[in-house]
């Protein structure tokens, strides 16, 4: 089950054909479900550039037994927003694809299972800086979000890539709930919020990330990007669309979206 289905995915995203439902079982539990992503991501070939955490839907987190989950970040998908020039970022036509506003860690020292137990005090300097950002969640799969996390983990956890954008150089002495963040889709407003919304903060997120990995017995790297969390919300996005994304006091950028091409 684990090698067709990874196959499957693989192949939808090679070749950016939309898929009406996930190919096979949906996982059951994360065992499973990580073993496919490990699978997809062995067949892509593609450089790791770093990770993506998301909280578990609150619905599946007693059957799962986890309240985060993580996925893996490319290079060839990883953007760093510059001036005033839109970041053109593609998704899988037919698919599912979202827009989500984040706050980013660029790691600056390697973090091993040395250090563990891992706590947000214990990582704070272990981040070289913090940025407002944005994922590009994107599947092959059309409404992927409606059938759990599990599927979400299983291909390559909903993430179609990264932008990295404003830096953000006294997070230290902020507040989580003055980090604050705007989302627009289409010259419309459709998410607010603050990193706050993020369980425990982007050190929490971090710190689940650094355990995750570690205990299938892998580091983190320094430079590595890191993903900690959506604090906006999901907000639909399909090719043509314009967003824009806003951290009041330290920058914004924006994306546009585009058709995924076959690989």
């Amino acid at each position: 089950m684990i090698e067709e289905t990874a196959a499957a995915l693989w192949a939808a995203r090679r070749s950016a054909r939309p898929l009406e439902g996930f190919p096979g079982e949906v996982p059951g539990d994360l065992e499973t479900a990580y073993a496919i992503q490990d699978e997809v991501r062995r067949l892509s070939g593609r450089k790791l550039a770093g990770w993506k955490v998301a909280m578990i839907q609150p619905q599946l987190r007693q059957q799962l037994g986890e309240i985060r989950l993580a996925g893996p970040l490319f290079e060839d998908t990883l953007w760093t927003a510059q001036g005033d020039e839109p970041v053109e970022v593609a998704v899988f036509e037919g698919g599912e694809a979202a827009l989500e506003a984040e706050f980013v860690v660029r790691l600056g020292r390697d973090l091993t299972a040395a250090e563990a137990p891992f706590t947000p005090e214990s990582l704070a300097d272990a981040v070289a800086s913090l940025h407002g950002g944005a994922e590009i969640a994107a599947s092959p799969i059309a409404a992927i979000v409606s059938l759990g996390s599990a599927a979400m983990i299983a291909d390559l956890a909903f993430n179609g890539g990264a932008v990295v954008g404003p830096a953000i150089p006294d997070w230290k002495e902020r507040r989580l709930d003055e980090l604050v963040s705007r989302t627009s889709v289409d010259a419309r407003v459709v998410g607010e919020g603050d990193a706050a919304r993020v369980a425990g903060g982007p050190l929490a997120a971090l710190a689940f990330l650094a355990d995750f990995v570690t205990r299938r017995g892998g580091a983190l790297r320094a430079g590595e990007t890191i993903l900690t969390g959506a604090t906006t919300g999901i907000h639909a996005i399909v090719p043509g669309s314009r967003g824009r994304v806003e951290f009041p006091g330290y920058g914004a950028f924006e994306v546009s979206v585009g058709a995924a091409t076959p690989a």
